[in-house]
């Protein structure tokens, strides 16, 4: 079986989304409380409390007339806020992550209800029923396929969202399927198909650049602390959140359509976190060109390379395919006619033309013609044509493997 999560908006009255302030305030209080009460016991020498005593802490909370308030609140979204904070602890004592901090104002755990006894979805008049609140409109958008099993309420830059997560059954790869698609990605053109399709990018956070500066300027003028700096700041969080939604969106439809058309797709293997990692250097050694490579940065992360090949992974395993990693080395390069590979084949960003057989192209379908080759070496041998060790399991990444990804100097984007 495997899990799904289906996200929309609920359409709640002013009523409910004070109520649902005041659940979200209380599992914050819970969360540091419980943090608070942790930190108590180390210093008089007791040992870790677990889940269950933490449960037992929030009950005498409820009962206490100080902090009577909190039986207002859901008792099950409460516990999973301290099941999430018992993971925090297990994460620091395995030394994966850092020691869980107090939350503030603005950074609410989600209100995460885990039995679907607890809840209940309308779909005919697009509706879900949630414990102390009754049933409230969402915008459903897209139907709910699956047998639930939790929902969770989050509210993000002044709206609330509902996550239904459900259970599937696993779909069985396919095994006559083989790659019948390779992708070549880039910054001046989104990506290239061996197809010949060539996409532009939608550059969501260049578009709301100067937007984007305004915001933040009035941001930095505003005394901090003050009511309007918090103002600034939530306006400023909306913007980031409207393109991160633009964003987001284009890319579903998009991954949506080519998994639709091709279930087995060839992309290069690409390193986005070497690849967009600051030239800056020390102040022993100050890096180069900083200023252009940050400007490189900034393009190469708006293009969300990570969540798109992200969403293609699990959209073509719906669909019983997969996603094939290659070698993107000298895919820029190499001819995808003779095979000869040679820096001057590729003497400007968007023409190719063979020094050896004469065969030209454009240079981004070339590229994607050559990782729709090696993608097919993959799936045959388990080797790609670069001679890179690769199967059909999702690959291992070092952290920050160098960038391998050959491109001329002609197309950089600068600041």
């Amino acid at each position: 079986m495997s899990i799904k999560a289906f996200r929309f908006q609920l359409r709640v009255k002013p009523g409910t989304e004070r109520a649902l302030r005041r659940f979200a305030g209380s599992c914050r209080w819970t969360w540091n409380a419980a943090i608070a009460e942790q930190q108590r016991q180390r210093e008089a020498g007791e040992p870790f409390a677990g889940h269950a005593a933490m449960c037992q802490w929030l009950t005498a909370w409820r009962h206490a007339p100080d902090t009577a308030w909190l039986a207002e609140t859901p008792v099950h979204p409460l516990q999973q806020t301290l099941r999430r904070l018992e993971a925090a602890y297990q994460r620091f004592f395995a030394g994966q992550g850092g020691y869980p901090k107090f939350k503030r104002r603005g950074q609410e755990p989600g209100l995460r209800f885990p039995d679907p006894k607890q809840f209940a979805l309308d779909p005919v008049n697009a509706r879900v029923k949630l414990p102390k609140l009754g049933w409230q409109r969402v915008r459903l958008s897209r139907p709910v396929v699956g047998e639930l099993r939790n929902a969770t309420v989050t509210r993000e830059r002044g709206h609330w969202l509902v996550s239904l997560q459900v259970e599937l059954p696993d779909v069985l790869a396919a095994a006559d399927l083989t790659p019948t698609l390779g992708i070549d990605l880039g910054v001046a053109l989104f990506a290239a198909t061996s197809d010949d399709q060539r996409i532009q990018p939608l550059k969501a956070l260049e578009c709301q650049q100067r937007r984007l500066k305004r915001y933040q300027r009035a941001v930095s003028r505003k005394v901090k602390g003050s009511r309007n700096r918090r103002k600034a700041v939530e306006r400023l969080g909306r913007l980031h959140a409207r393109i991160a939604a633009q964003r987001s969106d284009w890319l579903h439809k998009l991954s949506t359509e080519l998994a639709d058309r091709h279930p087995v797709i060839a992309m290069e293997d690409l390193k986005v976190a070497a690849m967009s990692a600051s030239a800056a250097g020390t102040a022993d050694v100050p890096g180069r060109r900083v200023r252009q490579k940050a400007g490189l940065n900034r393009a190469i992360l708006d293009q969300g390379w990570a969540e798109f090949r992200r969403q293609l992974e699990y959209k073509c395993a719906a669909r019983g395919g997969t996603v094939v990693p290659v070698n993107p080395a000298y895919t820029s390069q190499r001819c995808s006619q003779c095979g000869h590979v040679s820096a001057d084949n590729r003497t400007t960003q968007a023409s190719f033309e063979c020094v050896a057989c004469g065969h030209a192209d454009n240079a981004d379908t070339n590229a994607a013609k050559n990782i729709l080759a090696a993608g097919l070496a993959v799936w045959s041998c388990g080797t790609t044509a670069c001679g890179a060790e690769v199967s059909r399991a999702k690959p291992a990444r070092a952290k920050r493997a160098a960038a391998r990804k050959q491109e001329p100097t002609e197309g950089c984007v600068h600041a």
